[in-house]
């Protein structure tokens, strides 16, 4: 294996970890992450992957998903939503219905860390790694990888380096007492930033929305895989 394909799984990994953790808690899911944790702390040591590891172990599932609740569900602290922070309606629309279409562009079904809207964290996420997969493959294929490379390029400048940056910081303000959450938000600031570096992307960030707000979901469901 090649260092730009086990960067690439590394990537995929964190990215499919970070999709998982923000998904509504589950015994699978949870597994899931922690195996994903384990793993990535064997190539990379680093704090923020030791502190989500440590956190998950040190809760409990009943926990979880009342933290869960308290920071994403009914009338929330944070929208797991990339529309939740766009303060234009039309736009919020139009947001969504451009995820869905990256989404369909590879054929991706309905699917990933739960069934909902196009614009939900866990399905963004997914999708990322999801990309990062594909490129894997064509690497190894011998085949051109400058088209996934360029795709996932767009979506980070016009979707998630827009919005997941403010939400990840929105999490570790809220999550003063939900240590997993506050974790999480960690480890995804750093890989975001990273990524975004490494890409040379400069994405206009969307600001903060203070206060309560309810989010609605709708027929959509995540187009991720």
């Amino acid at each position: 294996m090649t260092t730009s394909t086990l960067e690439g799984v590394e990537r995929a990994a964190t990215w499919r970890l970070l999709a998982l953790g923000f998904a509504p808690p589950a015994e699978e899911t949870l597994s899931d992450v922690e195996a994903l944790a384990s793993g990535l702390r064997e190539v990379d040591p680093s704090p923020e992957t030791a502190d989500v590891l440590a956190a998950l172990e040190a809760g409990e599932l009943r926990e979880l998903a009342a933290q869960y609740h308290a920071l994403f569900g009914g009338t929330v602290r944070v929208s797991p939503y990339e529309g939740g922070y766009e303060l234009d309606p039309v736009r919020q629309g139009r947001q969504m219905a451009d995820v869905a279409a990256f989404y369909r562009a590879f054929g991706a079904g309905p699917g990933g860390p739960a069934a909902e809207r196009p614009d939900y964290v866990g399905c963004e996420l997914e999708f990322l790694s999801y990309l990062e997969l594909r490129k894997i493959e064509a690497l190894e294929g011998n085949e051109d990888a400058d088209l996934l490379d360029e795709i996932g390029d767009t979506f980070l400048r016009d979707h998630v380096g827009r919005w997941l940056p403010t939400f990840l910081a929105d999490v570790h303000e809220a999550a003063a007492e939900a240590p997993f959450y506050r974790a999480l938000a960690t480890l995804g600031s750093r890989t975001i930033e990273t990524e975004l570096e490494r890409r040379a992307l400069e994405p206009r960030r969307l600001p903060q929305r203070r206060g309560r707000l309810p989010v609605e979901r709708d027929s959509l469901e995540c187009g991720a895989v």
